[in-house]
């Protein structure tokens, strides 16, 4: 009889990316918005469960409680999820098996990045699995920035959870969108999903305007009025004249 493969060996796959991430620089693009602004079929998120319980962490990570880990996934998937309206109802369940923030204070040759390990499932309101076995995710940060020192050096802890969350959502999404077949395909779309929401972000002055202000010559002191001529007296007439 074949033995019954272990909770570990499933974790396999996650364990060699985390190996791996002195190396890799992956990183997830935005959807394009005629793609981010079409439905799934009829799929509505009914449920969203997020599991967080003692995730794997590399030897070389910042490290966070596992409920603000919870909290910030949770939010990034509610975010983007619950805007489908379709008629159907449908639920996604999330472990988040581990992570990576790249911490500062490492040598510049390794410039680790951060890194989020995920196992996500979908359900109809059976519920059933839709597929046969969980879908492992393994979403990185944002390129960019600085990648000589690596974003331990920008970022927060939280700020870098935030980054892979938001990541995290744009990936479930997408492979949502490639198994489109699972809510009834293309035929079943009817109500388009509501808009992204816009982040904010402080208005800065334009750069242009602040170069010229700053080229400008400051403006010369008016000079002081002179002062008024002392009269002249006058002169006497020459009586001998």
């Amino acid at each position: 009889m074949a033995d019954r493969p272990s909770f570990r060996a499933d974790l396999r796959p996650i364990a060699q990316a985390a190996a791996l991430l002195a190396v890799l620089a992956g990183c997830t693009s935005e959807l394009d918005s005629e793609t981010s602004n079409s439905a799934i079929g009829d799929f509505r998120l009914d449920r969203l469960v997020v599991i967080v319980k003692d995730p794997i962490t590399g030897p070389v990570t910042r490290t966070l409680p596992d409920d603000v880990v919870k909290a910030a996934v949770t939010r990034s998937m509610d975010e983007r999820l619950r805007r489908f309206q379709g008629d159907g109802s449908y639920s996604i369940g999330i472990k988040v098996a581990g992570y990576v923030l790249a911490p500062p204070g490492i040598p510049v040759l390794f410039a680790p990045k951060s890194a989020l390990f995920l196992s996500v499932n979908a359900y109809d309101d059976v519920p059933s699995r839709l597929h046969p076995e969980p879908k492992n995710l393994t979403v990185f940060e944002d390129a960019g920035g600085d990648q000589v020192v690596g974003s331990g050096y920008t970022q927060t802890a939280e700020e870098q959870l935030d980054e892979l969350s938001a990541n995290a959502a744009i990936e479930v999404e997408r492979w949502l969108r490639e198994n489109e077949s699972w809510f009834g395909g293309r035929r079943a779309r009817d109500k388009p999903p509501l808009p992204l929401p816009v982040p904010l972000v402080e208005p800065v002055a334009p750069a242009a305007s602040a170069a010229a202000t700053e080229a400008a010559p400051e403006a010369a002191p008016a000079a002081p009025a002179a002062p008024a001529a002392p009269p002249v007296p006058p002169v006497a007439a020459d009586s001998g004249a």
